[in-house]
């Protein structure tokens, strides 16, 4: 439990799973840039200055290929959050209740992927459209 001005918050994961995704992209993305630039560019500006993997040897391809493909699984699990969470958002912003209540399991997996603010939102709009169930 985490105490925070007299609140407690339970810490989960799903609580700050965006931002996990977008620290992992980005340093991805410039572990990426180095290596690229070892094996492929070989800008000596940008080597000089320190930034290089070249003492790893051998192991510099294998980074390139973990830095590539963790740069591809964490922007496709933001891309993920951020399609599901408008879905969401769409869904529970609309007039129509017909909409919600079939969209309802749709909405119940979603909230409880995406966390306990999207559980808390889907509880409104429960309460909005005095659904029991």
């Amino acid at each position: 439990m985490i105490f925070i001005y007299g609140v407690s918050m339970k810490f989960s994961f799903r609580n700050i799973q965006s931002y996990i995704y977008i620290i992992m992209a980005a340093v991805s993305i410039v572990i990426f840039v180095i290596v690229f630039n070892d094996l492929v560019i070989g800008n000596q500006a940008i080597i000089r200055s320190g930034l290089t993997f070249a003492s790893t040897g051998n192991w510099m391809y294998w980074i390139f290929i973990v830095s590539l493909l963790g740069l591809i699984v964490f922007i496709y699990l933001y891309l993920k959050f951020l399609t599901d969470a408008k879905k969401f958002t769409d869904i529970i912003s609309g007039s129509s209740k017909q909409n919600f209540i079939k969209n309802l399991k749709d909405l119940e997996r979603i909230a409880y992927k995406l966390g306990p603010a999207f559980e808390e939102k889907l509880q409104e709009a429960k309460s909005r459209w005095n659904f029991k169930g």
